[in-house]
């Protein structure tokens, strides 16, 4: 009969070993609907400009540079009326589609520095790229497990076009021009409509999550509200 006291009790320390080891859920401020939005527009600028300029070290041929000069010279056309709306919107598409051809180098450099900018910054700076920085927010697990790279990247995928970007340029590479026009402007389309629907999420829903949210099983919080010594790991 001693025995098994004695065995019960140090099962009962076991168990309140594990019970007091669970992940705890932390009570964190979620971050504001607007500091959200703004922290997203200040990253696609940001993107943006350190796209462009590294981009503008990727070499271009001579036909790239035609296509974009014949380029500038429907738009002018077009702004003094020699070209007609119809006109206008046929050459561009054309245009559009083999510039896409000749660039798919800088796309894929595009795509490498969204990755960087998206997926590894933030895993090792505590779940922030530079406009949730500024705005003092963070990206972090619902269950206060840590943040994981694969996390980010889904995320990404979901959230910041990269998907579709990728889609994109495995598109162009392999479809005909007419294919590739309409399965581009779906693929497009149905990404707009993603981004929609998790704003609406985000501003209207108690939690907060979009649909980037929900299947990563993230949130985004204020900064200063958890803990800054977690760092992000490669594995789930």
């Amino acid at each position: 009969m001693k025995k098994k006291n004695v065995y019960d009790k140090i099962k009962e320390e076991e168990e309140q070993i594990k019970e007091y080891n669970k992940p705890k859920k932390s009570h964190d401020i979620k971050a504001m609907f607007s500091q959200r939005l703004l922290a997203f527009i200040i990253d696609l600028v940001f993107i943006s400009m350190i796209t462009s300029i590294i981009t503008m070290f990727v070499p271009v041929n001579d036909t790239t540079t035609k296509l974009y000069e014949e380029q500038n010279r429907v738009l002018e056309g077009y702004v003094d009326g020699t070209v007609s709306m119809e006109e206008y919107v046929n050459q561009m598409v054309d245009l559009s589609y083999d510039i896409s051809r000749q660039t798919v180098i800088v796309s894929i450099v595009a795509v490498v520095i969204s990755l960087l900018y998206y997926v590894v910054y933030p895993c090792y700076n505590n779940g922030q790229t530079f406009g949730k920085k500024l705005m003092k927010i963070k990206i972090k697990k619902t269950n206060d497990k840590e943040l994981t790279m694969n996390d980010l990247l889904v995320r990404s995928m979901i959230n910041n076009s990269i998907l579709v970007n990728i889609i994109n340029i495995i598109l162009v590479l392999f479809l005909s021009k007419s294919l590739y026009l309409s399965t581009s402007s779906v693929v497009s389309s149905i990404q707009y409509l993603v981004l929609i629907i998790s704003l609406i999420m985000i501003a209207f829903t108690k939690n907060a999550q979009g649909l980037h949210d929900k299947v990563c099983k993230t949130e985004v919080v204020v900064a200063d509200t958890v803990k800054e010594d977690v760092l992000c790991t490669s594995e789930n």
